[in-house]
């Protein structure tokens, strides 16, 4: 199966103090149901939640962040559900993690400088943490839901 083979994908070398939360992964899930599943459907929500053991009062506010993010549509009523906003192809696992997170940001140094008291972001462990931070945010945008449901990692 595929759950957990995005977190292995990702982040592989990080120690367990440095994981993606479990919110995450599940956003992870519903996407990639979403997307081998909500071609030609809307898909209810206890649905999602069932087929990928997501708790379903966990898994509506997820729907709801990922609608928020734009990434979901909700359709509301008896035979309500979700479907993908965009195709799969243009929904990145830098999209999915931005949907919960905002944006990625590995040491706050990076992103404000200022907020290092004693090197101002002026050392070689912040340049090489930004260099770091940048090609994990660069390999998150490159990979997409649709291939990821292909098979092709």
């Amino acid at each position: 199966m595929y759950k957990n083979q995005y977190i292995n994908l990702l982040i592989g070398a990080w120690e367990t103090e440095m994981r993606l939360k479990n919110e995450i992964e599940y956003v992870f899930r519903i996407l990639m149901y979403l997307t081998i599943n909500g071609d030609n459907r809307i898909i209810p929500s206890n649905e999602i939640s069932e087929k990928e053991e997501i708790p379903h009062l966990f898994s509506l506010r997820i729907l709801k962040k990922l609608e928020k993010a734009d990434l979901v549509l909700i359709f509301k009523g008896a035979k309500g559900g979700y479907k993908l906003k965009k195709d799969s192809r243009e929904i990145t696992l830098k999209d999915a993690i931005e949907s919960i997170e905002g944006s990625i940001c590995i040491k706050d140094c990076l992103e404000s400088p200022e907020s290092c008291t004693l090197r101002k972001g002026n050392c070689g462990v912040h340049r090489i943490l930004k260099d770091i931070e940048s090609q994990f945010i660069a390999r998150l945008q490159n990979v997409n839901f649709r291939d990821l449901a292909d098979g092709k990692y």
